[in-house]
């Protein structure tokens, strides 16, 4: 396979692949791909394909395809709830946990969560979680849902048998658990409130600490990734 991977949403039709959009610029324009030149194409959804750049037509390139490979989704095992920070803090941890393949990300409004959110964050992060596939070497996407309160996210939460809230008051350090998938809550600067604590405990969600420090909501978020992951 060539060495050099670029994102495509698009599935293959009559043995051609487009890549348009942010991603054309980026071939095109910045790495100066032609007409003849062999890349490597992933779409996040299973798809690894090799081709050979057939026309660069308007702002869009048509691609031969000369080999392709689909890969089942794997099992999800590691889903990370962070409770949303400021704007550069969030985007560089969703960048960085796509990057660590992290099955979900499930952002959280706690009641201290003391920044807004719009529908053109998610694409953003969505942008981010495609362009980690060029760097990880994985072949699904990281799914990013929409930010919800606790309340929701403990509702939606029953696909993860192992639940885990990240608190500084916990007694045991935090470990790979004996069942996947996973879901580990990280609070916003200033903790969970004792309502919110009180309703993740309610709900099973069993306390944890990274180490003795008291960890920024980013810091913590990467650590548990980084831990529940190590396999």
């Amino acid at each position: 396979m060539a060495d050099r991977r670029f994102f495509s949403p698009h599935d293959i039709v009559n043995g051609q692949i487009s890549i348009d959009g942010e991603e054309f610029h980026h071939v095109a324009r910045v790495m100066r791909y032609r007409p003849g030149d062999e890349l490597e194409i992933v779409n996040g959804r299973g798809l690894l394909a090799r081709g050979r750049i057939a026309a660069i037509q308007g702002r869009a390139l048509r691609v031969d395809i000369l080999q392709a490979e689909e890969f089942p989704p794997p099992p999800p095992r590691v889903f990370i709830a962070p409770s949303l920070t400021k704007g550069h803090a969030m985007n560089w941890l969703i960048e960085k946990l796509c990057e660590m393949g992290v099955d979900e990300v499930r952002p959280l409004l706690c009641q201290r969560t003391d920044v807004a959110w719009s529908p053109a964050q998610l694409r953003r992060w969505e942008k981010m979680a495609a362009q980690a596939l060029k760097v990880n070497r994985r072949y699904w996407l990281t799914r990013i849902l929409p930010p919800v309160p606790p309340a929701a996210l403990i509702a939606a939460s029953t696909d993860a048998p192992a639940r885990i809230l990240l608190d500084i008051a916990g007694r045991r350090r935090l470990e790979r658990p004996a069942a996947f998938p996973v879901l580990a809550v990280v609070g916003p600067p200033g903790d969970f409130s004792d309502t919110e604590k009180e309703q993740f405990l309610a709900a099973g969600f069993q306390p944890a600490l990274i180490n003795d420090a008291i960890l920024k909501t980013e810091t913590a978020a990467l650590a548990a990734a980084a831990i529940l992951k190590n396999d």
